[in-house]
């Protein structure tokens, strides 16, 4: 809800950069917040290019889901986008353009704290058109294996996750796991789940590195896994856990600020992606009634 207390749309107030390393690609990008009009909702401008292409954020436009979430549209890509976009629907934002320079978001610190950071100090602009409801209508799920993921009705939003924590190739059961039940808020986003790194598996990085992966991260941008436990400090004892959420949060965002109840068993991107376009179908089914 925006600042004047109306269920009005929002936007940024100014606009404003910031630069760094894209976590997969490991080359420097730089990326622009822009002020947007009502009904415009997220956008992603590729301005690299020798001619500015668009990508608009909606579910038909959900790219590749190698540990991460890419947007595309008629050929042209913008990578890893959960972390931006879980910031900006957690910092009460609706309209916004994202101006990048480069293929990749920048990392940041791992987490969404960079990104809240800076919308927060782009402040928020109240516009004068009525913020559009969304909700999850019926219960909506998608399963592979252990892996689970459902979406509930529910007055609010809220993220219920297992992190099923697996062993190395050596020792493949479940040695542990991590459990996440949160209602989401602006303030509770902010504090509990944006600053979540991603998460790294300690016998995985050589190998994820050799498949042109996760080349822009160094071991303080990501909670690394051992066979153990942590591998060095984290920001909370169930980081990995977190992280998760905060993916599912950035992911779900590509349909707008959605009220229900996410459940997730050691799900990840592509299940979200699925999930994505379930919920997306009922809202289209209710747009048409």
């Amino acid at each position: 809800m925006s600042k004047t207390g109306l269920n009005r749309q929002t936007t940024i107030s100014r606009s404003i950069s910031y630069e760094g390393l894209g976590l997969h690609t490991g080359k420097p990008s730089r990326v622009t917040l822009l002020p947007a009009p009502p009904d415009r909702g997220v956008s992603f401008e590729r301005y690299d290019l020798s001619e500015p292409r668009t990508i608009p954020v909606t579910p038909a436009n959900i790219g590749g889901s190698r540990r991460a979430t890419d947007l595309e549209c008629d050929g042209v890509a913008v990578r890893t986008v959960e972390h931006i976009m879980a910031a900006i629907s957690w910092s009460d934002i609706d309209n916004i353009v994202v101006r990048l320079e480069g293929e990749e978001l920048p990392l940041g610190d791992g987490s969404a704290l960079t990104y809240v950071r800076l919308l927060r100090e782009a402040g928020v602009t109240d516009l004068s058109a009525k913020r559009h409801e969304m909700r999850v209508t019926c219960p909506r799920w998608t399963t592979r294996g252990t892996s689970h993921l459902i979406a509930l009705p529910y007055e609010g939003t809220r993220v219920t996750f297992l992190f099923l924590r697996k062993g190395s190739h050596l020792e493949p059961e479940y040695s542990d796991s991590e459990y996440l039940d949160i209602e989401v808020t602006p303030e509770v986003f902010r504090e509990e789940i944006a600053p979540a790194r991603t998460i790294g598996f300690q016998w995985e990085l050589e190998t994820i590195q050799e498949q042109g992966l996760a080349l822009g991260a160094t071991l303080d941008q990501a909670a690394i896994v051992g066979e153990n436990g942590y591998v060095g400090e984290t920001r909370f004892p169930n980081e990995a856990c977190r992280h998760k959420a905060l993916d599912l949060l950035g992911d779900i965002a590509i349909l707008g600020r959605v009220l229900g109840h996410f459940i997730g068993i050691g799900s990840g991107h592509s299940m979200n992606h699925e999930l994505v376009q379930l919920i997306s179908r009922d809202l289209e089914v209710k747009r048409g009634v």
